[in-house]
């Protein structure tokens, strides 16, 4: 099952109508008090990552949903201006910025930077949450010279544990989504961004 799409944007518009979308949906699949406070701080941090982004950047939301399992979607097409590139190179290059702290900004510079790949001619080194990052095969529609990425968190969890890079654990640790959700996916083709969160409820 899917809701109805609502169009939002990082300033504000529609975001107080999609969390009360989400409540009411939780509220109808049986979730308890606890359960729906935790599915609206994932669409609140969604949101969070949205704002933070210079420029103006629009975006669509839904939930797709069966019983207690949920699924929260934001998809835009972004078309990066100068200003955006010059926040998200500042971040990627130093490690430092303030974009690029906390799980959901290092997430948010990683799209950057793999937006920055598809469009830039020469080679980005991708940061960061990299691990996660698998790209692949373009669809033809794409045209020659563009890639599709799909970042998961699992892969990035599990790459992390391989690895023994205790500090990607402390990170993970301190991020409410990392710590709610089962699963975090970005899909990437081309200017197209998608970002899912999964969550199942006991």
């Amino acid at each position: 099952m899917k809701t109805k799409r609502i169009y939002v944007n990082n300033q504000e518009l529609g975001m107080e109508d999609a969390l009360a979308m989400t409540e009411g949906l939780g509220m109808e699949q049986g979730l308890e008090v606890k359960q729906l406070r935790r599915l609206r701080l994932l669409a609140e941090e969604l949101f969070g990552m949205l704002r933070s982004i210079t420029g103006v950047v629009e975006a669509d939301y839904w939930v797709e949903y069966e019983a207690k399992s949920f699924e929260v979607h934001l998809k835009s097409d972004v078309s990066l201006t100068e200003e955006m590139k010059k926040q998200f190179l500042a971040a990627s290059s130093s490690g430092e910025n303030a974009a690029a702290k906390g799980f959901m900004g290092r997430l948010k510079v990683l799209i950057a930077e793999t937006l920055f790949a598809n469009t830039a001619s020469d080679s980005m080194m991708f940061s960061g949450l990299s691990m996660g990052l698998m790209s692949m095969a373009s669809p033809t529609a794409m045209g020659a010279g563009s890639t599709s990425y799909l970042w998961s968190m699992q892969k990035y969890k599990d790459e992390a544990e391989k690895n023994g890079e205790s500090e990607v654990w402390d990170e993970l640790e301190k991020s409410i989504v990392a710590n709610i959700a089962d699963e975090v996916k970005v899909k990437i083709v081309g200017t197209n961004v998608e970002i899912i969160v999964c969550k199942v409820f006991e």
